[in-house]
């Protein structure tokens, strides 16, 4: 079986399974919730793209609160998972390290947004923000627009609200090393930040202070969107302030966990 029609019989499969029972003393639901991940990229292939669909994957197994349904990594395997049917019978859409127009066609590009604007939830990592330039419903959800980025490098991050599921279990400050995007069409009116920096990234521009975003939420009508920046190199998925970071992003786009999603949350004192 070739890897598109084994991932459709992946999704078809997993849909109509049943469900296993939550850990315990996780918030669980005693049904986990069904997330799609999307690795397809029509730009830049990123070599982490399967490390962090299988990241998704086991997160979701310790938790017990979401089971990953199906993998697609081909423009005609995502349009036969994300059409008005399937989309149904699914909980969240995560964007692992995608790039440029994956080619959904205009029904179920049109699928896609009423499912989320109905409820459904959104996830994406690094280059997710790297996707559907000029798509005004993409930039709608994601509401930031990859522009650039320096070498990779360790940067320290801070935390922008310390109750919310995403980064409540980390320090308020932190360091990785990563390839750190900066961006366009960015507006912390706009969003609930999460994590940023005061910093510019670029190595040759430290000195220049201001407000350089790394994750945020959004919501669209009744949908939830959770973006994180992070993400491109292989060893961040082993960081254990990254998969807390992941998890409780996750957790909060499917409703599991509460989170405050009010835009143009104020710039915390560093």
């Amino acid at each position: 079986m070739d890897r598109r029609r084994f991932a459709l019989a992946v999704v078809g499969g997993a849909l109509a399974a049943g469900c296993f029972a939550a850990l315990p003393g996780s918030s669980a639901p005693k049904k986990p919730k069904h997330v799609l991940v999307v690795t397809y990229a029509q730009g830049f292939k990123h070599s982490s793209r399967g490390l962090a669909a299988e990241t998704v994957k086991q997160l979701g197994q310790q938790t017990g609160a979401w089971e990953v349904v199906g993998v697609v990594d081909d423009k005609d395997a995502l349009n036969q998972a994300l059409n008005a049917q399937t989309l149904k019978s699914l909980d969240m859409v995560f964007f692992a390290n995608t790039t440029g127009d994956l080619g959904l066609t205009p029904e179920n590009h049109q699928a896609f947004y009423d499912w989320i604007n109905r409820g459904g939830a959104y996830a994406g990592v690094h280059s997710a923000g790297d996707t559907y330039h000029g798509d005004a419903d993409y930039l709608n959800l994601v509401r930031g627009e990859f522009q650039t980025h320096g070498p990779q490098v360790k940067v320290t991050v801070y935390i922008q609200d310390p109750k919310h599921p995403a980064t409540r279990d980390l320090p308020a400050s932190f360091e990785i090393y990563d390839e750190i995007y900066q961006f366009k069409n960015w507006d912390r009116s706009r969003v609930h930040v999460l994590l940023s920096m005061n910093r510019h990234p670029d190595p040759q521009k430290i000195d220049q202070a201001g407000d350089f975003p790394v994750a945020w939420t959004n919501r669209v009508g009744k949908g939830r969107m959770f973006y994180t920046s992070l993400g491109h190199r292989e060893d961040v998925y082993q960081n254990p302030l990254y998969l807390k970071h992941l998890t409780g992003g996750i957790m909060w786009a499917l409703g599991l966990e509460k989170g405050d999603d009010t835009p143009g949350n104020p710039v915390l004192p560093k």
